[in-house]
């Protein structure tokens, strides 16, 4: 009998911030306001955003060119999605959501996610600061 072959991948507290995106729908708000136009690339907009959020709560933030490398031994499988794999992850994959939420207004965008996220953790929210210049009371809670 040949020998029993094991191979281990790193998810740390990765699958945490995975499964909280996953709750809230982070990657399916982005795609639906930006659909990816080009089935040449693997990887959603949403699905691109979620990885530079796990990279970013990651540790490491690692530049985009080197997004395959940080997530070479992670499970993506379970992170993000089935069949994606490190090398989808790409600088080009990254700069093009990241040009798509440029176009689509990031404070607009980020807006409608911490809406999204009040609303769906039902937090208790008075008012809002969404930069450090502005601030918007809301008299009636969310």
């Amino acid at each position: 009998m040949p020998p029993i072959q094991y191979s281990t991948q790193v998810m740390d507290h990765l699958g945490l911030v995975a499964g909280m995106c996953k709750e809230l729908g982070i990657a399916e708000h982005i795609d639906r306001r930006a659909p990816k136009v080009s089935d040449e690339w693997n990887v959603s907009h949403g699905e691109a955003v979620v990885a530079m959020i796990i990279n970013g709560l990651g540790f490491t933030g690692q530049s985009l060119h080197m997004f395959p490398q940080f997530f070479d031994n992670k499970p993506l499988d379970k992170l993000i999605r089935e069949e994606i794999k490190p090398e989808h992850l790409n600088d080009k994959v990254l700069g093009r959501a990241l040009d798509e939420l440029f176009d689509l207004d990031v404070s607009k965008v980020s807006f409608e996610l911490a809406i999204k996220v009040v609303t769906h953790l039902k937090l208790p929210c008075d008012a809002l600061n969404l930069d450090g210049t502005v601030t918007v009371g809301i008299t009636d809670r969310i």
